[in-house]
């Protein structure tokens, strides 16, 4: 079967490749951090979080409400009200 054009005239595969490829941007944005400036795991269970969660250390609400990051799995046991 022949991979059928959504609404947007892509194919999923075409999708696929988009978000792969803005995943990529989006991480190296965060290339430059040096985890010596960034608290770098998990407040809750202590794993080694991606670049992208890491909460710098010197931020105002860092020290004040000493905020860590999360990771996902830590996250997802959180509810939020939005």
């Amino acid at each position: 079967m022949a991979e059928q054009i959504g609404p947007d005239g892509k194919t999923d595969a075409q999708r696929h490749a988009e978000w792969a490829a803005e995943e990529a941007r989006f991480d190296a944005s965060f290339a430059s951090r040096k985890a010596d400036d960034y608290h770098t795991r998990c407040r809750d269970c202590g794993v080694f979080v991606k670049k992208s969660r890491w909460v710098k250390k010197d931020t105002h609400n860092a020290i004040q409400h000493q905020q860590r990051p999360l990771c996902g799995p830590c996250f997802d046991e959180y509810d939020f009200i939005y």
